[in-house]
């Protein structure tokens, strides 16, 4: 029966969302851990801002802009069901309202903003999490696609000595 069918589907999909943000802590705890002299632990905003996004990280998948769109695409139960356009708007509304996603940031001229910081760590911790799922490294995950990820070169600069501290 369809019904059953899309039933298990979603349960698998609400599963595959909290084993992700269960990860997400996960590694949170792992870089408190190695990145213990970085700045965005030991500075009280920056650690409580990381923390709180952390805590929210990627609640938007249960909105009604991504969910079911996410679900018919990577957990459909048939072919038909998946809907690129209605993917895409719900990618853009997910990466619109999660900051870690490095595409918010091409357009952006972060300066003195501290935000850039703890948004670039939870990108890290994000990647992190994707790694423990899939078996490779937030760095070997980088590497084999910094071709398309566009990165301003203090990010870059400031990924690589996490990658320092996390993978030594």
């Amino acid at each position: 029966m369809k019904i059953i069918e899309k039933i298990k589907k979603t349960r698998e999909y609400l599963d595959y969302i909290e084993n992700h943000v269960e990860n997400v802590l996960k590694a949170w705890k792992e870089l408190q851990d190695k990145c213990k002299d970085m700045r965005f632990m030991w500075d009280d905003y920056y650690y409580f801002s990381i923390q709180d996004e952390v805590e929210r990280h990627d609640l938007s998948k249960l909105s009604k802009e991504e969910f079911i769109q996410y679900r018919e695409y990577f957990f459909s139960v048939d072919d038909y069901e998946k809907n690129s356009a209605d993917f895409a708007s719900a990618w853009n509304h997910h990466k619109e309202n999660n900051p870690h996603h490095w595409e918010n940031w091409i357009e952006l001229k972060w300066g003195d903003n501290p935000t850039w910081e703890v948004h670039c760590v939870h990108m890290v911790l994000d990647w992190m999490a994707m790694g423990y799922k899939f078996g490779d490294t937030a760095q070997e995950y980088y590497e084999k696609n910094k071709e398309k990820i566009e990165l301003p070169d203090w990010a870059i600069e400031f990924i690589y000595e996490i990658f320092r501290r996390v993978y030594k």
